[in-house]
């Protein structure tokens, strides 16, 4: 109940701030001017965002009232920018560059003992309730939407994440697309470092409702600690305005995550689940 009453006070603030409005459009390109595809864009800690096409290319439309706000700039290997936006030319198209930036991780190994396999998560879908990517009353502000769940695999010994799977529930666009985000755990138990490099897309076409597959053995992701995998919104086709996941209340010993817009901060509930499940050796 306190994730609905959320979601509702939520999408009351944003009607609230809506008046006269102006348009930010550009390209986020890197230091040799090669496009940056599905960069985040969006107002820091608020739920207003986009993200960057496969061709750089972004338009947000925010109010006037936005201007004293940060708009902040970030994409996986790269340096966030973050700019005050009455200092941004708004009146043409901005150019946007991003620095290269190797973020350090910790390596893990595998051990040579004889591995099993697990999965965790939830796998019911006949719910009533459903958390949004897509609000048909607020276009244009909500893609780079995150939805996730916390993982527990433990620090014991090193897992590695060979499936993740997700279930659409319901969905009227011609095609979208998402990016699997797999992040380490902060202090406040809510996501904090990208654990994938590089990105890891999927999609789905014709309106498609159900289960989506995601093979994670490509990419070589090995952990030893609790995690939380994320479904991020990041494209969709002209046709369409609802998009959303079946989310299971109560769900005991679960947490769920909600970033609504791209550069917002995390919302942490427990008690919820969205209909995920990740498979892994360990």
């Amino acid at each position: 109940m306190k994730y609905l009453i959320s979601i509702l006070l939520l999408q009351f603030s944003i009607f609230s701030s809506l008046g006269q409005e102006f348009e930010i459009s550009g390209i986020i390109t890197d230091s040799i001017n090669n496009p940056i595809e599905y960069a985040s864009i969006g107002v820091l800690n608020k739920s207003l965002g986009t993200v960057s096409n496969s061709n750089g290319e972004f338009k947000l439309i925010l109010n006037c009232e936005r201007k004293s706000d940060t708009l902040k700039f970030s994409s996986l290997g790269f340096k966030s920018e973050e700019f005050i936006i009455s200092k941004l030319d708004t009146e043409n198209t901005l150019n946007i560059k991003l620095k290269t930036f190797a973020e350090p991780l910790n390596e893990v190994f595998l051990t040579s003992k004889k591995m099993k396999t697990y999965t965790d998560g939830k796998s019911r879908t006949n719910t009533k309730q459903q958390t949004i990517f897509a609000n048909p009353d607020l276009p244009n502000i909500n893609l780079g939407t995150e939805i996730g769940r916390k993982f527990k695999l433990g620090d014991d010994d090193p897992s590695q994440l060979t499936k993740f799977k997700f279930f659409i529930k319901d969905n009227n666009f011609d095609s979208v697309k998402f990016r699997i985000n797999i992040y380490t755990l902060n202090n406040d138990n809510r996501p904090e470092n990208k654990l994938n490099i590089p990105n890891i897309f999927t999609s789905a076409s014709k309106s498609y409702t159900g289960w989506i597959e995601v093979d994670l053995t490509p990419f070589n992701i090995i952990v030893k600690e609790d995690i939380i995998v994320a479904v991020e919104w990041i494209e969709h086709s002209a046709n369409g305005n609802k998009l959303n996941l079946p989310i299971i209340i109560p769900s005991f010993g679960s947490t769920h995550y909600y970033k609504f817009g791209s550069q917002n901060s995390w919302e942490k509930y427990g008690g919820i689940s969205s209909s995920m499940e990740l498979t892994y050796e360990q």
